[in-house]
């Protein structure tokens, strides 16, 4: 446990309050906006050189995008200003975007390999069961390999670092900004499942969703930010039964950060 940020108890310490809870669709969006923070005109001048000519057109469709260009002032706000509200991250919403990161690269990287678009249409268990045969073969050729000091990445290892979420790009890039800290002293009974969060149930959130709103709670963090439009059908609740506000759009979330 980082106790330099949660108490015994399991709560945010004052100085981190008050605190915004980003839940997993916040997240992924900005994960997505990684190196966009970069000025233009250099992100252009470093991937100018041997690119396809379409990927120029491509990033100027994603510049008019307003809800990608919003979360990149997120970013920004993050990286080189003084907040009021710390946001922070639960290792609820890691575990959701290690799972979607794997699904998303390998889709692109089969797609590329194969020329075969159809992969995109594969549900996450076709993806996971790919993914597990990727382990399977990668284990066997670390069984079998012979030449311990050979200087080159094979394929499979090329695939796995490609495909599985490095925690230390995680810190230092794709998360940075945010404050990740670890839940201690949950505690989630049948009598508490029987309040607030059977409302959430009975409205159709699903029992991740509603863990991130009871982890946010558990922290003591003053909001919560979701993209997730099934978030909006609790708002009230939320708002009665933690005290917690709903933030359900990056322009929300900008004016909360101050």
């Amino acid at each position: 446990m980082r106790n330099s940020i949660v108490s015994k108890t399991g709560k945010l310490l004052k100085r981190f309050l008050p605190a915004i809870y980003f839940d997993t669709s916040v997240i992924i969006d900005y994960w997505m906006t990684e190196g966009m923070e970069v000025h233009d005109t250099e992100m252009e001048r470093l991937l100018k050189y041997n690119e396809c000519p379409s990927y120029s057109i491509v990033r100027t469709i994603l510049k008019s995008d307003e809800r990608i260009q919003k979360v990149l002032e997120i970013r920004r706000k993050l990286s080189y200003e003084i907040i009021k509200v710390t946001p922070v991250v639960s290792p609820l919403a890691v575990l959701e975007l290690i799972e979607w990161y794997a699904e998303v690269a390998f889709k692109e990287i089969a797609s590329e390999a194969s020329g075969v678009v159809i992969i995109q249409r594969r549900n996450k268990k076709q993806i996971g069961e790919y993914l597990k045969k990727a382990i399977e073969l990668r284990k066997a050729e670390i069984k079998n390999q012979k030449d311990k000091k050979r200087g080159y990445t094979t394929g499979l290892e090329d695939l796995m670092s490609s495909t599985w979420l490095n925690s230390s790009f995680a810190r230092a890039h794709g998360l940075f900004g945010l404050l990740q800290v670890d839940i201690v002293n949950f505690h989630l009974t049948i009598s508490k499942v029987w309040q607030e969060p059977s409302a959430y149930a009975y409205l159709q959130l699903g029992a991740t969703d509603t863990m991130h709103i009871l982890l946010a709670q558990h922290l003591g963090c003053q909001y919560i930010a979701s993209f997730d439009s099934d978030f909006m059908r609790v708002k009230d609740i939320i708002s009665k039964e933690t005290g917690i506000s709903l933030l359900t759009s990056p322009q929300e979330i900008l004016d909360t950060l101050g």
